[in-house]
């Protein structure tokens, strides 16, 4: 297999564990208000990501963290608790398809941020392309019903703050590593959502079993899975090649909730949503002949 291969399948994987991880994030939200799922979603990545450290190698990683590479990871864990915490109160709020629709607004926003700071070259034809994206997030802001109105607004916010981190997850990933990052992160998000917790009043209190294995599942496949198989895909391929493949997420959490919850969007939701999908494909097919 090649290098690149294994790259497209890794962010393929990384598609398909995100889009089955939302489902089990939306029931548990069900029951939890979007802080308290959130530090146990974290807390139970943290725990799942030390469990792996029983390995040599992945406990070295960690063990020689560098003062610039905790640095780097700390202000990257303030950019996904911004960027989880918007996402998580619009899955709460919106059907989990139309989450991912908007989710894919983020792609947009790296290519802007690859031109200013990767200094990747900004064409004509990702300009058209993000002229259609944007004609589709107009659609689901102002066309739709004022819930999906204010989760648009959340998730344009959660955009941005994905596509800041991944741009500096790019720049810097060899210093930063995989499982140092991901062990790090989740551990200074534990604190972070316990910390908005105190400061909000919520009572903290031990959750049922079944919210707990919901939010256990999402752990897994999100913040674990869902973040290893996409930096492995950035160490093979590049950004623009994985935003590609990684668009098929709408698509299979529109299948894994018509399955398992028996929800999917409605017509204009599903307008919007294309429209998005096809403006980022047309940017990421041509992304590779620069």
């Amino acid at each position: 297999m090649t290098h690149e291969r294994a790259g497209d399948y890794y962010a393929l994987s990384c598609a398909i564990v995100c889009a089955l991880g939302n489902i089990p994030a939306k029931v548990a939200l069900d029951n939890l208000t979007p802080e308290l799922f959130q530090f146990y979603y974290f807390g139970i990545g943290f725990l799942m990501t030390s469990v792996y450290l029983i390995k040599p190698g992945p406990r070295l990683e960690v063990m020689t963290t560098s003062g610039k590479a905790f640095g780097l990871i700390f202000i990257l864990s303030l950019l996904f608790s911004f960027g989880v915490y918007t996402f998580i109160v619009s899955l709460k709020l919106i059907e989990p398809a139309t989450v991912s629709f908007l989710s894919r607004f983020e792609v947009i926003l790296t290519v802007i941020f690859a031109f200013i700071v990767l200094r990747e070259r900004l064409r004509l034809i990702e300009l058209i392309g993000g002229v259609i994206a944007l004609s589709g997030i107009f659609v689901l802001k102002y066309k739709t019903n004022m819930v999906i109105s204010e989760a648009a607004s959340l998730m344009i916010l959660s955009s941005f703050f994905f596509a800041v981190a991944e741009i500096l997850v790019k720049k810097y990933i060899d210093i930063i590593g995989v499982i140092r990052f991901v062990f790090w992160r989740n551990l200074i998000m534990v604190v972070i959502f316990y910390g908005i917790l105190i400061y909000q009043g919520q009572q903290f209190y031990l959750i049922d079993n079944r919210t707990l294995l919901l939010a256990a599942a999402a752990a897994f496949l999100l913040p674990v899975m869902g973040r290893i198989t996409y930096i492995e895909a950035l160490r093979r391929i590049k950004i623009s090649r994985a935003a590609l493949v990684t668009q098929s997420t709408p698509l299979f959490t529109a299948l894994f909730a018509l399955t398992i919850l028996g929800t999917y969007p409605t017509p204009v939701e599903w307008l919007g949503g294309v429209l998005i999908i096809a403006g980022v494909v047309v940017i990421k097919l041509t992304s590779d002949g620069r």
